[in-house]
């Protein structure tokens, strides 16, 4: 029976490394019926845990540690300890006394032992459990060491991802990703065979990009290792790397794709990782409002507000629904959370177009110049382009409150000629187009023709990316430039539900404040369905509207 058990344990352990989640169960389950050993008891917990039953899986970890631990052993039970039972009771459960508890206990179980692989690993559970850069690089580096010195690469270039992540979140950008292409080129290669350990490496270089709007690198990236959960026989982009990617491919504007791995993100967190769904949600609120579907938006973030991805997004939807200062409020509050941090550079440009909404462009000014600071310190062409948009629209709003005449623009025309170069570079459609679409408000009065045309191309692209409320804002700026055109409409797009009740209200004759007071929305809203409603409609003026509902016309465009 002995020969038989360790067969099946060694076909078993083959499966697992060949990525054959089910294979691997069989095996495993026929080595625990022979014998209920702590050997198979963990092989099984790690089959099951990568076909998703994180529940079933725990019991058998704890099991493993168990048996593993009266035997006297101690290297084996700290890594099971702090790589898997710490991170699932935190991820499955939001237990984080159990999380801190498992992790203690690793930490405890490995203090004593001489250099191993273990080791390392509790190194980087421990990585997991701080928020401080500099410890998460300490114990990284550490494990990156132990891997090197003990010929073990998947602990060496699952521990350098971790060493980048750290850079990177410390302000040392380059460098941390240089470390993060290292180890996925590793993972991509084969010379990294431990699936955890190349999807970890894979998450982070996500995790990374997503943090610095590198929608670049991400692309190319996964250009490369499309075919590695194929080869792999899983999907090997579990739901937090489908969170990660879903936010990517929502700031390089491929909206369907980011919806689909959004949704599929969402799925597989209520199926496992529940406690870290919040995150996904958020980037999917974050999706809506780029849409301009804001009620969508509002009822996703509801109950995640606290989330750290919450942030723009629900700053962005109160200042859509006319809320400036509880927009600035968010904003700040995570400023302050993340003082000394360079990668807030799209929190501090929201904020800026935030206090321009409130009429504050010195603040707003103030904050164009940090952004530059920014920039100048990470070397991001992406934060190149935030600080040159924001100071181009600073720039205008002071001319504008002064009164400034035609030709007085240069400077900011400068600034968003920059940025829409720079916006484009770095693959963020959605900010070139809002950059466009500034540049034709500042070359307005002295080149009509220029700015209609700039209009015209940010109407058509806001409406390829689906970009609604973006497109009413393009529509109406050509309309103050006197131009009237089929464009303006959106094609086959109909009024929502609350655009109809909208409509049927001003042919009654209500006015913003009586429709606001009727349907309990702010006025703020109210104008924004009205100029949605004129775009949809090719309409240019309410009398427009209020003659068009008195025809009897509902959702369908004249």
């Amino acid at each position: 029976m002995a020969s038989t058990l360790e067969q099946l344990l060694e076909d078993g352990r083959a499966a697992l490394d060949g990525g054959d989640w089910r294979q691997a169960q069989s095996f495993f389950r026929l080595a625990f019926e022979h014998g209920a050993t702590a050997e198979a008891a963990y092989g099984l917990a790690r089959a099951i845990e990568w076909a998703g039953d994180f529940e079933t899986a725990i019991g058998l970890y704890e099991k493993a540690f168990t048996l593993l631990r009266r035997r006297g052993e101690f290297r084996l039970p700290a890594l099971i300890a702090g790589r898997e039972l710490s991170f699932l009771y935190d991820a499955v459960y939001a237990n984080a006394a159990a999380a801190d508890g498992w992790l203690a206990r690793a930490t405890s179980l490995i203090s004593d032992a001489d250099d191993c692989v273990e080791a390392g690993w509790v190194h980087l559970a421990q990585c997991l459990g701080t928020l401080d850069p500099d410890r998460m690089r300490a114990h990284a580096a550490a494990a990156t060491e132990l891997g090197r010195r003990l010929n073990e690469p998947d602990l060496e270039f699952c521990a350098r991802s971790y060493e980048g992540l750290a850079l990177v979140l410390g302000g040392r950008i380059a460098a941390g990703l240089r470390l993060i292409d290292e180890a996925a080129a590793a993972a991509t290669s084969g010379e990294v065979r431990d699936y955890q350990a190349a999807g970890e490496i894979y998450c982070k270089m996500l995790l990374c990009s997503e943090l610095t709007l590198d929608v670049r690198r991400a692309q190319q990236w996964m250009e490369v290792a499309a075919g590695f959960g194929h080869n792999r026989h899983a999907a090997w982009v579990p739901a937090i790397c489908g969170m990660h990617y879903g936010g990517i491919l929502t700031a390089a504007g491929r909206w369907v794709e980011a919806e689909h791995r959004l949704v599929r993100a969402i799925e597989d967190y209520d199926g496992g990782f529940r406690a870290l769904r919040g995150g996904a949600v958020v980037r999917l609120a974050d999706l809506r409002l780029r849409q301009g579907r804001a009620e969508e938006a509002a009822t996703l973030l509801r109950g995640y507000e606290s989330d750290p991805a919450a942030v723009q997004p629900l700053a962005r939807l109160r200042l859509m629904n006319g809320d400036a200062e509880s927009a600035a409020a968010v904003l700040r509050r995570r400023l302050q959370a993340a003082a000394g941090s360079v990668l807030v550079a799209p929190e501090i440009a929201l904020l800026a177009e935030v206090h321009l909404a409130a009429r504050r462009p010195d603040e707003a000014s103030g904050l164009g110049c940090e952004l530059g600071v920014i920039a100048a310190a990470t070397g991001l062409g992406q934060y190149g382009a935030l600080a040159e948009y924001t100071m181009g629209l600073c720039r205008l709003a002071t001319e504008s409150a002064n009164g400034a005449g035609a030709g007085a623009s240069t400077v900011a025309r400068g600034h968003l000629e920059t940025a829409l170069v720079a916006f484009g570079a770095a693959g963020l459609p959605l900010e070139q187009a809002r950059c466009r679409l500034a540049l034709a408000r500042a070359v307005a009065t002295d080149q009509p023709e220029l700015a209609t045309a700039e209009a015209l191309t940010a109407l058509r692209d806001f409406q390829q990316l689906g970009a609604y409320y973006d497109a009413d804002a393009a529509a109406q700026t050509l309309r103050s430039l006197g131009h009237r055109s089929q464009h303006l409409r959106r094609a086959g797009a109909e009024l929502t539900t609350r655009e109809d009740q909208v409509l049927q209200l001003i042919a009654e004759g209500l006015s913003n404040s009586q429709i606001a007071a009727r349907l309990f929305i702010s006025k703020r809203t109210v104008e924004h369905h009205v100029g949605s409603i004129l775009a949809k409609l090719g309409l240019t003026t309410r009398a427009e509207v209020q003659a068009y509902a008195s025809r009897g016309h509902t959702n369908q465009p004249v």
